[in-house]
């Protein structure tokens, strides 16, 4: 089984984009997984606040997980969807999608918390 993969995200970048339903957030953080010391870029989107006139205690979310690799290819990668609960700051969600090196990865768990990103191989 694939083990547990752990970041502590440093944010890089971040900028809202506000629009009639509400605003949309993109990121950029950086990170070393703990244990294999692969470096990693991580971008995200996520929608807040609202949709329409209807408030939501939780924002969607996407992210990408990108390992660094040869500049001349397709970095490995791993997707990941789930929410963003806008009181705690938490987010929870799934692996969506990943390039072959991670494909024990799709449909398992992810959470983040207090800095730390942790992506569970599925079940």
């Amino acid at each position: 089984m694939a083990p547990t993969l752990s970041f502590k995200l440093n944010l890089l970048f971040t900028d809202e984009v506000k629009d009639s339903a509400g605003n949309w957030q993109y990121a950029t953080a950086g990170a070393v997984e703990s244990t294999s010391g692969a470096a990693v870029k991580l971008i995200a989107t996520k929608r807040e606040n609202h949709s329409g006139n209807v408030p939501i205690p939780a924002s969607m979310l996407t992210a990408t997980v990108m390992f660094s690799g040869h500049h001349d290819s397709v970095p490995q990668n791993l997707t990941l969807q789930g929410v963003h609960d806008l009181k705690s700051n938490s987010e929870t969600g799934s692996v969506s999608a990943a390039s072959s090196d991670f494909a024990d990865y799709i449909g398992g768990q992810f959470t983040f918390a207090a800095g730390l990103l942790q992506i569970h191989p599925r079940k």
